[in-house]
């Protein structure tokens, strides 16, 4: 079984979405409007008032390969719990300051996978976000024998930590154009399961202990 999409809620309004991984339904929210992240912060933030300290945040960026200067990102994921936000960075013209104070916020560890480039890209995009500090957890897994996965694709370290698998993130996916006014769904399921594992395997290490 992969994780598969769906629209979820009004057939006009192509910003919510359910992912469903596994048999797990996430909710994804995608958008470029600083007070739909707002909200998305203020709701996840209250629904999870008793982890203030353990909080996990999965974080995934995404850019439009292209030759020359480094590309900036086009879009920031945050998923806590099975709630995901894509923040289409390129198109939004503002970033409201709780997003700002979230991502610096020393009460939460965000976490991701081959994310080595994430926090330069953020920091040097328009909108020039700093996160307080952004593990990589290949750094802090390792196969049921004690074995290295600090090399490991996203596919291994899946199925080695979670247990699924044929998990993985699709070059061509990864290489497309994610400035689009409009995110495939491919992209969008992507961009989420991108996120929510990393999500996943932090909240099983405890991370906030790392």
């Amino acid at each position: 079984m992969t994780p598969e999409i769906t629209i979820n809620g009004c057939p006009y309004s192509l910003s919510s979405y359910k992912v469903d991984f596994f048999g797990t339904p996430i909710d994804v929210t995608v958008t470029s409007s600083s007070s739909v992240v707002r909200k998305w912060i203020r709701t996840t933030l209250f629904l999870r008032r008793d982890y203030i300290g353990r909080l996990v945040v999965g974080v995934g960026v995404q850019w439009t390969p292209w030759n020359g200067n480094e590309p900036p990102p086009d879009t920031l994921q945050l998923c806590v719990g099975t709630r995901c936000l894509i923040f289409r960075l390129s198109l939004a013209t503002t970033v409201p300051l709780i997003l700002r104070r979230f991502l610096l916020d020393r009460d939460n560890t965000f976490v991701g996978i081959w994310n080595g480039s994430d926090e330069k890209k953020l920091r040097m995009s328009e909108h020039e976000l700093r996160l307080h500090r952004l593990l990589d957890l290949r750094r802090y897994i390792s196969t049921d024998y004690g074995g290295s996965l600090a090399r490991a694709s996203v596919e291994r370290i899946v199925e080695e930590c979670l247990g699924y698998e044929g998990v993985r993130l699709e070059k061509d996916i990864s290489m497309s154009d994610w400035g689009n006014e409009d995110l495939s769904y491919e992209q969008i399921l992507q961009a989420c399961v991108d996120a929510y594992v990393a999500f996943e395997i932090g909240k099983n290490l405890r991370a906030w202990e790392l």
